[in-house]
């Protein structure tokens, strides 16, 4: 398989349908914000649960997966280690919160599955695999960061226990318990096709969400973009390969922990920034910049990740 070429095309087919995204909003849509509220609600909410539900019940089987389990464990080893070089690089380039919130919540679960998705296929174990790995991702995010941001906004328990947490949470107790195969199959390809929207119509909001971001953008900030492109799209991944190199880890785990420090920041830092009182234009702009450049650089570090044998 030629991996570079295949990542390639899926990452640049997904930014494809972002362009999309900010050419409809760009249009003569009346009340863009509640537009892309509502295409939030129906990709994230609805959309994306769905689709994790479908896909554990298809290809995740506890018994042939070994120690499954200890996959949100090694999410919780990563986020350490995710932290740590955030820390260390947001101080080392002497910048501030913001550049560091971009650095340390990465776009862990739309690139990666994505790619995951383009490149093995929706029936594959490595899918399977990542939601679980994630599955405490969405509820770390809404509460961590509020109190990062000491926002007067609390931490909304309704996002902690998001639709995506409960799906998969569901979907392994069915599994575990061999209760899913009293789901009618009819109700299954309902939920999948329900699903399959979820990819395209984050990516839709997605670049709506940058329309909306530039058309408020003041002052550019070239240098500082710059700077946070080489550390988060290039000196992440080029540590985490070097981390896998020497721990052992092996596949599906080792795949989809690379991917987690390749992949540009998560997509909600910005809203969140801007709610906070900060710099939303600035954080937005180094999201744009690391997408853009992730077209490349996810297509090289995966090339090099196989390259090794890892």
């Amino acid at each position: 398989m030629d991996i570079f070429g295949r990542a390639f095309e899926v990452v640049a087919a997904q930014l494809g349908i972002a362009v999309v995204g900010f050419l409809i909003f760009r249009g003569k849509i009346q009340d863009k914000e509640s537009v892309l509220k509502f295409l939030s609600t129906l990709g994230i909410d609805l959309a994306l649960p769905f689709f994790v539900f479908s896909i554990i019940i298809k290809n995740f089987d506890p018994a042939a997966l070994g120690r499954w389990y200890l996959y949100p464990i090694w999410w919780l080893a990563l986020t350490v280690c995710l932290f740590l070089l955030s820390l260390t690089f947001t101080y080392a380039a002497r910048e501030n919160k913001e550049f560091f919130l971009s650095l340390f919540f990465q776009n862990g679960i739309f690139f990666p599955l994505a790619l995951m998705t383009g490149l093995f296929g929706s029936d594959s174990r490595e899918v399977a695999m990542l939601l679980i790995f994630m599955m405490f991702y969405p509820s770390f995010f809404f509460l961590v960061i509020p109190a990062v941001l000491r926002a007067k906004q609390k931490a909304s328990w309704r996002r902690v226990a998001s639709p995506v947490f409960l799906a998969t949470l569901l979907a392994i107790v069915l599994k575990l318990t061999a209760l899913d195969v009293y789901l009618p199959g009819f109700l299954k390809s309902t939920f999948l096709a329900i699903g399959s929207l979820s990819t395209p119509l984050i990516f839709l909001i997605l670049g709506g969400n940058i329309y909306l971001d530039l058309t408020q953008s003041g002052r550019f900030f070239p240098a500082r973009i710059i700077k946070f492109v080489l550390i988060k799209n290039f000196l992440f991944p080029a540590i985490g390969l070097l981390m896998i190199k020497f721990s052992g880890i092996s596949q599906p785990l080792s795949l989809i922990m690379i991917l987690q420090l390749a992949v540009p920041p998560l997509t909600v830092v910005p809203v969140m920034v801007g709610r906070a009182g900060g710099n939303r234009a600035f954080v937005n702009q180094l999201f744009v910049a690391s997408a853009i450049t992730s077209i490349v650089s996810l297509p090289l570090f995966l090339q090099l990740f196989y390259r090794l044998g890892l």
